[in-house]
């Protein structure tokens, strides 16, 4: 054999196996990220109206459906995120 055939043997070998790792590499990452963050509280709107003015449990996740209207609780915000858990679901 040639020492250019020889070359590029060792070339396309390397080549293969830079692929096979960079392929694993992306499998770890895609099995990390299999989940789903799905928040608990939600801005939406109370009663009929169309205005976001509440701050709700977001009912599937939680298992509750609280909502803490802005007028009546100016950190309805927060309280809604301290009073409903956040939930992860898997894809």
């Amino acid at each position: 054999m040639k020492s250019s055939d020889i070359a590029l043997i060792c070339i396309v070998m390397l080549s293969l196996f830079a692929m096979h790792e960079c392929g694993r590499m992306e499998l770890r990452k895609t099995e990390k990220s299999s989940k789903i963050y799905i928040p608990s509280c939600f801005h939406g709107a109370c009663g009929f109206s169309l205005k976001k003015d509440c701050w709700c449990c977001f009912p599937l996740t939680t298992g509750k459906n609280w909502c803490w209207k802005e007028k009546d609780y100016p950190n309805a915000k927060q309280i809604c995120f301290d009073q409903c858990h956040k939930s992860i679901s898997p894809i």
